[in-house]
């Protein structure tokens, strides 16, 4: 039982949690019958192979073998343990979580524990920025420049939480004496010291501050702008937290909170360079924007951006820069399994330019005819070189092909197949001779390798090297293994009949001890008046690894359809079902055997010995009676 919780508790935030919307927060879901299916975020997954059975209340990916139930979800995808995610789960349900006693908590709560002061102290520094900006004289001239430089409404302001911070080095550490300890927020990275100074200064000052949320909606990080006019020294104009225990810049975008909504209807997400370009996108009602924190995106990003949506339009300004920018994402992206689009807005305008002058319904018409990522590279070399000459043409073809080459994930791919067939017809090249000219730009750029020709089969298999995914642990597959963990599927599928089994199986006849476990906590459960169903089981369970057993076996159960072999049909007088005694006689069969086996040996040494005694003869009396049940058993099955 997991420590801290009772089992009432744990069941009625299970019962308040809807597990498809828990999980489409993260990914995006597609249905598949009665249960959906997903990318799974755990591996480099590009066919979705995690499925959630809302039925059952269950996920599981069939590559990586995780899964689970909704605390095994938020403990696999935002990397806490148990007592956290509860937490979590029992906030968003608008649950009071119960006290529990500190000596229930070890080191891994504790971190939880610490983590959560974290998320604290940052939504109370988000709150003190906030009424600075919106209820004070002081934050009068950052209110103007938002409101009147920037466009913002004030239901703009407060949605986003923006806020200000005054130019006093030690505003925020002033306030939070006697609230938070100093440590806290220095781990936070909202105040730091330094080196040789015993006092702590302030991180951020006389700045326009940007919340930057998770996507549960808490504080992680924050962005800061030097305002307009304010001699600022050496200190750039944009200021971003450092990283810290729960703020990692390359895996978070600002807006994403915001924008799940308006990603999930579009099944498009929208990524811009900066926040006020993301922000103003949202005030004039294009919902599906997020944006980098100031970084370039990065590969982690749009991994993560292609859970959520197949399309992934990256928004750049339309001056040099930006075109660089835009240049620079093709190499690492154009192998990605996503559809992924370009758009440069027109020369020396940014988003929010650009919607301040020409309005949402032209910048979505934009990002609905965004050209995909290869041929927006494609229409800058034609730009750039023409088709019209030979030189031209050849000079084309050399800069895609380098970018091709550059990018290693895309070789042997599908992707790269259909891209070079579509570079040879709009160059009207024989798709062979493209072909085999990568194969000697990629031996150019990489000397070291062997020289590799893409096929010009386009039906060939890529080789093993160029396919991806994560392979589960080698299981256990003796038909030993088959035969136990076929009795938990029946449990699992019908956990009434847990009494019957008893009389004739004990947790002793089970060999692998997960499974011996899981039979004898459906018994204990059997014993407390419980019925042993599986979010009863996983309620016991704190083992990650175990519960994710539990899942495995109760999919298994669904797959080979055990519910209806059953109800098929039962056996007349003992009124069970027929499948459930012939998975009893098969265990218990195996018993008979193994016993078999040792009584043989027994019988090797007394013949050997030359003393058959009493004992001896009673044994081959059983050795003589297995044989008769091993015929006739083979005679059933046969016939």
């Amino acid at each position: 039982m997991s420590p801290g919780f009772d089992q009432h508790f744990k069941e009625l935030v299970r019962q308040r949690t809807n597990l498809v919307e828990l999980v489409s927060e993260s990914v995006q879901l597609t249905p598949k019958g009665r249960d959906f299916q997903c990318l799974c975020p755990f591996h480099n997954d590009h066919n979705p192979s995690l499925v959630i059975s809302p039925e059952r209340g269950t996920w599981r990916c069939w590559v990586c073998n995780v899964g689970g139930d909704c605390f095994s979800w938020v403990m696999e995808y935002d990397r806490v343990d148990f007592v956290e995610a509860i937490k979590i789960l029992a906030e968003k349900a608008h649950l009071e979580v119960p006290k529990f006693s500190p000596r229930h908590q070890h080191a891994g709560q504790q971190t939880a524990l610490e983590k959560t002061s974290l998320f604290e102290v940052m939504k109370w520094a988000e709150t003190q920025f906030h009424e600075c900006l919106m209820e004070t004289s002081v934050g009068e001239y950052a209110r103007r420049y938002l409101m009147e430089d920037r466009g913002f409404t004030e239901e703009t302001i407060r949605q986003f939480r923006l806020g200000f911070h005054p130019d006093d080095w030690q505003w925020l550490v002033n306030r939070s004496r006697n609230r938070y300890p100093e440590q806290l927020l220095l781990e936070a990275k909202l105040i730091f010291k330094k080196e040789g100074h015993t006092r702590c200064s302030d991180y951020f000052v006389n700045r326009v501050m940007f919340p930057v949320h998770d996507e549960r909606k808490r504080v992680v990080a924050f962005g800061g702008r030097i305002l307009p006019g304010v001699d600022s020294g050496k200190l750039a104009k944009y200021f971003n937290s450092p990283e810290s225990v729960i703020f990692t810049k390359s895996k978070l975008l600002f807006g994403l909170d915001e924008a799940r909504q308006g990603i999930r209807e579009t099944e498009t997400v929208v990524v811009v360079e900066g926040y006020t370009d993301c922000i103003t996108a949202h005030q004039f009602g294009v919902t599906n924007v997020v944006a980098t924190l100031g970084t370039a995106l990065t590969e982690s990003h749009v991994t993560y951006l292609k859970r959520l949506a197949r399309k992934v339009v990256l928004v750049f300004d339309g001056d040099s820069a930006g075109q660089q920018a835009a240049e620079r994402a093709l190499t690492k992206f154009i192998a990605q399994e996503v559809d992924l689009r370009i758009l440069t807005l027109p020369a020396g305008q940014d988003p929010a330019d650009f919607l301040e002058q020409q309005g949402a319904a032209h910048l979505q018409q934009m990002i609905d005819q965004a050209p995909e990522a290869w041929n927006f590279k494609l229409n800058l070399c034609v730009q750039k070189f023409g088709l019209e000459s030979i030189d031209g043409q050849h000079r084309i073809l050399e800069e895609m092909l380098e970018l091709l080459a550059a990018s290693p994930n895309l070789t042997g791919t599908i992707r790269e197949d259909i891209i070079l067939r579509k570079l040879a017809d709009r160059l009207s090249l024989n798709e062979n001779v493209v072909r085999k000219r990568l194969g000697e730009v990629k031996q150019k750029q990489n000397p070291g390798l062997k020289q590799s020709i893409p096929s010009s089969d386009p039906h060939s298999t890529p080789s093993a090297s160029h396919t991806s995914g994560i392979s589960g642990p080698t299981e256990n597959t003796t038909k030993d293994n088959q035969l136990e963990s076929e009795l938990l599927e029946i449990i699992f599928v019908y956990p009434e009949c847990v009494p019957q089994i008893q009389q004739h199986i004990s947790p002793d006849n089970l060999k692998d001890p997960r499974l011996r476990f899981l039979y004898q906590l459906s018994i204990d459960l059997t014993e407390e008046g419980i019925v042993p169903e599986m979010s009863r089981i996983l309620d016991r369970i704190d083992d990650p690894e175990l519960k994710q057993l539990v899942v495995k076996i109760d999919f298994q159960a669904h797959e080979k359809a055990i519910h209806s072999k059953l109800h098929s049909s039962t056996v007349p007088q003992e009124g069970i079902p027929h499948f459930l005694k012939h998975s009893i006689q098969n265990l218990k069969w195996r018993e008979e055997r193994e016993h078999h086996e040792r009584t043989k040996g027994v019988l090797v040494q007394k013949v050997q010995s030359n003393t058959l005694s009493s004992d001896a003869k009673e044994l081959l009396k059983k050795a003589s009676e297995f044989h008769q049940k091993r015929h006739k058993k083979n005679s059933l099955e046969t016939h």
